[in-house]
């Protein structure tokens, strides 16, 4: 009966969560970085098995050490030769972070927020202080609304922490290198083509390198993209049953609400981690904060997501598979499962 009570409460967490999280960035009108007011209390209460001190203090600490990186990166002064070993360096730090274990979310945020934020920050437009303002206060709103959530709908039964693996050096160094190596490349990529307003497809080809392993970033990315498919069609449904009412606030926070239920309530079907309705959600987050706006079509960008991720997750793969082979020609950076 704890149990049953229990996951009811993990589906309510998150579905209001998040959709305090827009009603917030809606109504204070901070639509400019909108996405990360829906994405940090679906990552939290998604994800995280247990809230505590330790884990609160990672994620503020996240914004925080990418306001450093921003600072060091505006001093590049969109130099690429100089930029790149410094974000190369920057994701080394935050996947070796993810790699040991403990402190997994502080490199798995600071590996999405210095993403995003760095890519943006390339434009002659951006504003540094804003984007490192807007990480910050994100962030904290967002440790505010999972105290709340955890209050109105409390955990009864702690789930079992999970075991810590000890894992050989040389494994480490591998899963260090191919994630630095991927999410590098990824950003070059991005700069490149010059695609911002692809955020879905940046942030997907981030998240599926977080188990860190080939098999694992295949497993994750098949299922990133049946989940940002999944996402995206229900935005596309939405808006057309809302029709002209989809910028009433009221409705469209029902709409998204009533969406985060039914993907939440899928994420406990499929078990603990980052499935299919998690790559729903976080897509759901994405165009609801971030897409939401007067001269906006969620049609259209929903419809952009699909298309986005799916070349991202192809891509991604094929570089995993590169790199990872590359390092399995190296004994000291072979990943070897014993």
């Amino acid at each position: 009966m704890i149990n049953s009570l229990d996951h009811l409460n993990k589906v309510l967490r998150i579905a209001f969560g998040a959709s305090l999280g827009l009603i917030i960035c809606k109504v204070a009108d901070l639509d400019s970085w909108g996405v990360f007011y829906t994405i940090v209390p679906i990552l939290l209460l998604g994800l995280v098995p247990r809230i505590n001190r330790f884990v609160a203090l990672q994620a503020l600490a996240s914004p925080l050490f990418g306001a450093v990186v921003l600072f060091g990166y505006n001093l590049c002064d969109n130099h690429p030769f100089l930029a790149t070993p410094l974000i190369f360096m920057v994701f080394l730090f935050t996947f070796y972070c993810m790699a040991k274990g403990p402190l997994f979310l502080f490199g798995a945020m600071s590996t999405i927020n210095n993403s995003v934020f760095l890519h943006f920050a390339s434009y002659p437009d951006a504003d540094f202080s804003v984007m490192s303002w807007a990480n910050v206060l994100s962030t904290v709103i967002g440790l505010a609304i999972c105290a709340l959530v955890l209050w109105w709908f409390p955990v009864h039964q702690a789930p079992a922490a999970p075991p810590r693996i000890a894992k050989p050096t040389h494994q480490v160094i591998h899963q260090t290198l191919l994630g630095a190596s991927v999410a590098t490349t990824s950003f070059v990529l991005f700069q490149i083509a010059d695609l911002r307003d692809s955020l879905s497809a940046q942030a997907t080809s981030v998240l599926i390198l977080f188990p860190m392993t080939l098999s694992g970033v295949l497993d994750s990315g098949m299922k990133r993209a049946k989940g940002v498919m999944l996402g995206s069609s229900y935005a596309i449904v939405a808006q057309l049953l809302l029709y002209t009412y989809y910028q009433n606030l009221t409705l469209s926070v029902l709409v998204f609400f009533i969406g985060l239920l039914l993907f939440a309530r899928v994420q406990h079907l499929e078990g603990p981690g980052s499935g299919v309705a998690f790559g729903g959600m976080t897509t759901l987050g994405i165009i609801f904060g971030q897409y939401l706006k007067a001269d906006q079509d969620l049609i259209y960008s929903a419809l952009y997501r699909i298309s986005s991720v799916t070349v991202a997750v192809l891509l991604t793969l094929t570089a995993v598979y590169f790199f990872h082979s590359l390092l399995n020609r190296f004994q000291t950076t072979r990943y070897v499962v014993n």
